[in-house]
């Protein structure tokens, strides 16, 4: 078994060395002390050469190494530590080296080995093991990590304060944020006044950011009222058409929502999340007719890879209708996978492909004609960019296919979306978005010349979203809709004025 030095003292180790000319021990101890004086330029400079003259020279390898380190030279430092350890006689320190620059430039391979050689070498055991709970951590392996952590604790107590902050930052990516909180407050107590405690607060408000945002139970409420110009959807004035229109489109009104979500946090790479969605429209006109409640449940097991997870999102929605009372008006069913990828830092792409079951229980004259009835396929493509400062970018292209059970609704859609979210100021945020839906349908309208119907519809939206609090939300938004159809019928326009505020728990 190979010995190795330990670096107690330089100069003792200097003053023992076998030289082999007494100006190559002056330049090393040159080197050395330029290195220790930080002049770390210089110290490269006197170690090159030193290493030229004697490449069996251990030592100059390790102090050039730590130079290069210094320097943030890791490509140089590696080959310089390597040589230390693997010379005579072989540096302690070195192989601690090689573990610390291995695990901080992704080498995790060669930093477990070098650990494997520490510790049947029992070099310097609480240093290791703190590396080695790094080298775990960035692994994935949290629990195995708070051991190595712990156990330096224990070997060295110097090591308590940044075990303890580790330890923390394990739990945090664990999702056990009452344990984080708890370890970096004890990293805080410790030395509140050093880098680490200062770290340590700032990381106690992001726990508590975290553990308010990926809480396993979520409930949201929200109140809207909303001023809409054309609630109806009806035709834009042309002559010929005026029997279509009934003057009463314009209408205040009130949007209620209640959603309750569940994401809870499993072992493993396993995903899941579940929502129930309760949401009411009021309106001031036509109530009668066009007031709407609609009941959702969305569920979504999935399981994560990686670099890219695999989700099979499922969703039902049963909708009531006021006709005056409220009946049953419609149930909407789909489900397919969903593939979410991540591109690059930042940059996510998602794709999904399902199929979709609509049932429309409103009774009509002609259902060979105008039964809305439908099956069909439904899918996107969304790359999303997740900017600096919370900003969100994200285009989104999607294709559906709806075969009607009356001939007059069966279509194709090709939809395209573009959504951004810029924080303002602090907790103010400008939501923009704009969609264009190109709906082009397959057969003839036998009630409007057998003309085959073509819509282009366009939509944007501008709001704000204020959070007063971390509970509450106050929005205000700007709807706007322009159908363009070659059958002047569907041809619209509509705006909705919105303002209200949304309750999170």
């Amino acid at each position: 078994m190979r010995k190795f030095v330990l670096l107690a003292s330089s100069a003792l180790l200097l003053a023992l060395m076998p030289c082999p000319a007494p100006c190559q021990t002056a330049s090393l101890e040159e080197g050395v002390r330029q290195y220790k004086a930080e002049n770390y330029e210089e110290a490269i400079e006197i170690l090159l050469k030193v290493r030229k003259a004697d490449p069996s020279s251990s030592m100059a390898a390790f102090f050039l190494g730590m130079a290069f380190k210094q320097t943030n030279d890791v490509q140089n430092a590696l080959p310089q530590f390597r040589d230390a350890v693997m010379l005579n006689p072989p540096i302690r320190e070195a192989v601690v080296e090689l573990i610390d620059i291995s695990q901080q430039s992704g080498n995790i391979p060669e930093a477990k080995q070098w650990i494997g050689l520490a510790e049947r070498e029992n070099i310097l055991p609480a240093k290791v093991s703190f590396l080695k709970g790094m080298v775990l951590a960035q692994e994935g392996k949290y629990g195995e990590a708070i051991e190595s952590f712990e156990k330096s604790k224990k070997l060295d107590a110097a090591y308590t304060q940044a075990a303890e902050f580790q330890i923390a930052l394990c739990y945090m990516n664990q999702r056990n944020f009452s344990k984080a909180k708890e370890r970096f407050q004890a990293a805080l107590t410790l030395d509140p006044l050093s880098d680490l405690g200062s770290f340590a607060r700032r990381y106690q408000e992001i726990v508590e950011q975290r553990s308010f945002i990926e809480r396993p139970l979520r409930i949201t409420l929200g109140v809207m009222g909303k001023y809409d110009t054309n609630m109806l959807a009806e035709p834009n004035l042309y002559p010929g058409i005026e029997s279509l229109t009934t003057g009463d489109q314009a209408s205040y009104g009130m949007t209620n929502t209640f959603r309750l979500d569940y994401v809870p946090t499993l072992s493993g790479n396993w995903l899941f999340n579940a929502t129930y969605a309760l949401a009411s429209g009021i309106n001031e006109r036509n109530y009668d007719t066009h007031d709407v409640l609609a009941n959702t449940i969305s569920l979504a097991p999935g399981y994560n890879f990686g670099k890219f997870a695999l989700n099979f999102p499922v969703n039902y929605t049963h909708t009531l209708k006021r006709d005056p009372g409220y009946r049953r008006y419609a149930d909407n069913f789909s489900a397919g996978p969903m593939v979410r990828y991540l591109a690059a830092q930042s940059h996510i792409l998602e794709l999904f492909a399902g199929y979709t079951k609509k049932n429309v229980f409103k009774t009509v004259t002609n259902p060979e004609l105008e039964d809305q009835s439908s099956c069909g396929v439904d899918s996107y493509l969304s790359w999303m960019w997740l900017l600096e400062g919370g900003g969100i970018f994200n285009l989104k292209y999607g294709h559906a296919i709806e075969r009607a059970d009356g001939i007059h609704y069966s279509n194709q859609s090709n939809r395209f979306t573009v959504n951004a979210i810029y924080p303002i100021y602090s907790a103010l945020r400008l939501q923009l978005s704009g969609d264009v839906n190109l709906q082009n349908y397959d057969n003839e309208n036998s009630f409007f010349g057998n003309e085959t119907r073509r819509d282009k519809i366009y939509t944007g939206t501008a709001g704000l979203t204020w959070d007063v609090h971390r509970n509450v939300s106050l929005i205000a938004q700007y709807t706007g809709i322009v159908a363009h159809s070659n059958i002047a019928a569907y041809d619209y326009d509509r705006s909705i004025y919105s303002a209200g505020m949304e309750l999170k728990f």
